[in-house]
């Protein structure tokens, strides 16, 4: 048997998506009805695309346990904590590669799961109402599954969490030549001039303006200052957000203001002066980056595929290039750069001045741990450094010592200079 989501749309609701369920190759009828009742309760069609991927795994281990899972709860028959338990292992791993998911995902997983069981099994339940003795013993059986979940819920695993690192510095190099939308650019993956420089902006709000994927496609003209002074672009914290699409994108970070060299400005005025406005119906809306396929912003999944197409003319970046990844090599460059700022500062004092800088540029809260994970690249540079002090004065500790001996001279020279120029 297998389980897979499709997109159907409903054109008596307005032609809106929903991501349901199909098993077998046939709509999963049940499950459909609990999304319809999700979306008459007010929850997005995104928001639902998330319930449809869990209650997909859900299905998936009853599929592969044998549980036919109408049949067991249309008889009023519970979960066993022996099943629940198993579950609570099938949800802890991750289904392609077989490695251990975040304990955040697996919290989505076991919540979703037990809140599209309790509908089902109220379902079944409202069928009994007229039989007393079938409807006690229903609730008995479903206080005994209850708790089991709420066990598994309140007690998750743990993991490690995983700090993805940033691109290398010829890595990070090479990427900006590569994305470069010139027409004499070999290594550009993308064949139009408009899709060359509407990339090309985008991924710079990301690599150098530190955006999440989301933040970048959200992105409208008025959110950018491009003339005077002061050249910048915001980032809104919003609430509901009306985007042409049945995914629509979030921003889960603090809003903020990106600040911009004129450099950068003109790249952003030129992409919109000229290469923007050849998208079609780019005159009836407000998004920076459009669809060439029918002029709409971005679908969520599109800056993924931007970064695929590049992975596939450029191989070297297999594992190490995603939105997310250019986010982390911003933080990377940008702990790089305070470190240079406050050299000669104590560890202490070097932390302090960071972190106000480093919690604003990423939109996260006052003394979150962000500001450590994210530059993992730069930081694991600069432990490299020290290690290589180490190893040489160990083991070549004349050459060390006459290393120090010449910087000690270069500093009395400087000192001197800096006095006779006074």
């Amino acid at each position: 048997m297998s389980v897979k989501t499709v997109n159907i749309t409903f054109s008596k609701l307005g032609n809106i998506k929903l991501n349901l369920l199909e098993v077998n190759g046939e709509l999963e009828m049940l499950s459909a009805g609990y999304f319809l009742q999700r979306y008459d309760s007010g929850s997005k069609p995104n928001t639902i695309k998330k319930d449809t991927q869990a209650i997909q795994h859900f299905y998936r281990f009853c599929i592969k346990s044998g549980i036919n899972i109408h049949r067991l709860i249309s008889s009023q028959s519970p979960f066993s904590m022996g099943q629940i338990e198993s579950y609570s292992v099938f949800c802890s791993i991750d289904v392609k590669t077989g490695e251990q998911i975040g304990h955040k995902h697996y919290e989505q997983r076991m919540r979703i799961s037990w809140a599209f069981i309790k509908w089902l099994w109220l379902f079944y339940q409202n069928r009994t109402k007229n039989e007393l003795d079938k409807l006690k013993a229903a609730k008995m059986q479903f206080s005994g599954m209850e708790a089991g979940f709420n066990l598994y819920l309140k007690a998750p695993f743990k993991t490690d969490k995983i700090d993805k690192q940033g691109l290398s510095p010829e890595l990070r190099n090479k990427f900006f030549n590569i994305i470069n939308p010139l027409p004499e650019n070999d290594l550009n993956p993308w064949k139009s001039d408009k899709i060359k420089w509407r990339n090309y902006a985008l991924l710079l709000t990301m690599v150098l303006g530190g955006n999440r994927k989301g933040e970048s496609l959200l992105l409208k003209l008025n959110h950018f200052s491009l003339s005077g002074r002061r050249k910048y672009f915001e980032i809104l914290k919003s609430g509901d957000i009306d985007y042409p699409r049945s995914e629509a994108p979030s921003v889960k970070t603090l809003g903020r203001e990106v600040e911009l060299i004129d450099i950068m400005a003109d790249v952003f005025e030129h992409y919109i002066s000229v290469w923007r406005k050849k998208f079609s119906n780019a005159d009836k809306s407000m998004y920076m980056f459009l669809s060439a396929r029918d002029g709409q912003p971005l679908s969520v999944q599109t800056p993924n595929a931007i970064l695929n197409e590049l992975i596939k003319k450029h191989p070297e970046y297999e594992g190490h290039l995603s939105p997310h990844r250019l986010r982390n090599t911003f933080h990377d460059v940008l702990n790089d750069a305070l470190n240079v700022q406050n050299i000669g500062e104590s560890s202490l004092s070097r932390k302090l001045n960071k972190a106000p800088i480093q919690e604003y540029a990423g939109g996260w809260k006052r003394g979150s741990e962000q500001t450590h994970r994210y530059p993992k690249g730069s930081i694991q540079r600069e432990v490299a450094q020290v290690h290589q002090i180490i190893q040489q004065k160990i083991l070549s500790p004349t050459d060390y010592a006459n290393s120090k001996r010449q910087e000690e001279i270069d500093e009395m020279d400087a000192e001197f200079q800096a006095w006779a120029n006074r």
